[in-house]
């Protein structure tokens, strides 16, 4: 695959479906081939290039898996361990499933964890914040008897990787992943993002138009394991 080809792709399906701008990195045996597209966006356009960050959204979970799987490696976790091994004051609406639900069930979405829960505005949002919540939060079935798709349960996640490290999410996620591996581009909320080059997500609306993505709420840190990871395509 040449560089003169793939940006002739992109180029293509960025027009053919509207979007402002995209960077596309892809690995191929030991070549590294990055393009870009575009602009930044519609209303402050820039260039987007290499250095460009783009939001993750829930590709973020990979993240996070990531680092727990390293601390399993490291002996610090056990997958088959009981989530409250790590935080002991994890509560459910079912005590059962409080006492059941494994570090893995979290990984492979069968803890039976309902969506999420909606954040209301009020009290501490951080992951701590979080957990102290997940009592109101509906479960779905007994934990590991079928796969339902779940943001609490990541961000439950989040806060095991906080617990064992003693650190806050977002640098544990550095010291465990981010930094090892060389990825300086990728960081977490919207204080870093804003002082680096980023992409404008948008969504089309039912009149056609689009309109601009507003990814971090005020809930921010308290998604940090399941949506707001930030990076640059590979290079």
């Amino acid at each position: 695959m040449s560089q003169e080809k793939l940006a002739h792709f992109v180029e293509a399906q960025a027009k053919e479906f509207g979007i402002p701008g995209v960077a596309v990195g892809v690995l191929l045996g030991d070549q590294e081939i990055c393009v870009s597209h575009g602009v930044t966006s519609l209303a402050n356009p820039l260039p987007v290039d290499e250095k460009t960050l783009f939001h993750l959204a829930s590709v973020s979970k990979t993240f996070t898996a990531t680092a727990l799987m390293r601390l399993a490696a490291e002996g610090k976790v056990d997958l088959d361990a009981p989530v409250r091994s790590y935080v002991p004051e994890l509560k459910l609406a079912d005590e059962q499933a409080a006492a059941r639900i494994t570090l893995l069930n979290l990984l492979n979405h069968t803890a039976g964890l309902d969506w999420n829960l909606v954040d209301d505005g009020k009290g501490d949002r951080s992951l701590a914040g979080l957990v102290a919540k997940l009592p109101e939060l509906p479960l779905i079935a007994p934990p590991g008897t079928r796969p339902s798709y779940s943001q609490a349960g990541y961000n439950l996640a989040g806060r095991v990787i906080e617990k064992v490290t003693g650190l806050p999410f977002e640098q544990a996620m550095a010291s465990l992943v981010l930094e090892p591996v060389g990825l300086s581009d990728t960081v977490y909320g919207l204080a870093e993002v804003m002082i680096r080059k980023f992409a404008v997500g948008y969504n089309r609306g039912e009149d056609g138009e689009l309109h601009p993505a507003r990814p971090w709420g005020r809930s921010e840190r308290a998604r940090a394991p399941t949506t707001l990871a930030a990076a640059s395509p590979p290079r």
